[in-house]
């Protein structure tokens, strides 16, 4: 019985008080066991990889295909991962392949943000780039209208591949950009919209503190000459 029981007088007080200490010791190591198994099962499975912020891994490739037609068919795949443990849930998706001449000479020597960012090639120099390519939308979170939406539960992949078509010697090297707001937060409508340049790259315009952002250019090149 815990704490004791009844008193026995025929033992030492002694005995009495060990069996006092003896119980409150169990009493601690079953409440001990309870608050350890909360934080296992609960707060570890549960309420942390709820608190996380979505990761999405991202990886993509160009392929030259083909010649046709004084024209250079190419592939573009795509592929969205969930590595993190909660939902991602995408507002936009908007994808830019530029092309660009690659010319003789050095480059510039460039340094930025105060000495730590270096920029230097001794033989060569890219031209501006030129949008080739490029597929946009805003999703079902970012505007109810549209009929497009896309998330990824934890774990999860989609794949996409399409295929664009440059003119033969008009660029030598292509460059893949991808811009994606994506949040866990999608109980209510985020407002995004595209915004395209006179040129046709588009970028998904999105003003929200819960949203994270995978805007990288490049994330893959392909050289075609």
């Amino acid at each position: 019985m815990l704490f004791g029981g009844r008193k026995d007088l025929s033992h030492p007080r002694g005995s009495h008080t060990i069996a006092i200490v003896r119980d409150i010791v169990e009493v601690a190591a079953i409440v001990a066991a309870g608050v350890w198994a909360f934080y296992v099962f609960a707060y570890e499975n549960r309420i942390k990889p709820a608190m996380a912020s979505p990761e999405v891994n991202v990886t993509a490739s160009l392929q030259r295909l083909s010649d046709r037609n004084g024209l250079i068919a190419v592939g573009v795949h795509i592929q969205l991962h969930n590595i993190g443990t909660v939902r991602a849930h995408f507002l936009g998706i908007a994808v830019n392949v530029f092309g660009q001449r690659i010319l003789t000479g050095a480059s510039q020597r460039s340094f930025k943000r105060q000495g730590l960012e270096y920029n230097f090639s001794g033989f060569s120099r890219a031209g501006s780039r030129v949008p080739v390519f490029s597929y946009a939308y805003i999703t079902h979170l970012g505007n109810p209208a549209t009929g497009q939406d896309t998330a990824l539960d934890p774990g999860s992949a989609i794949e996409n591949e399409r295929t664009f078509y440059v003119p033969h010697d008009r660029f030598d090297l292509l460059t893949l950009g991808i811009d994606m707001p994506f949040t866990k937060y999608d109980d209510t409508t985020i407002p995004a919209h595209l915004d395209v340049t006179p040129q046709g790259a588009a970028t998904v315009v999105v003003n929200s503190e819960k949203v994270d952002r995978y805007n990288i250019l490049p994330v893959t090149s392909l050289d075609v000459r």
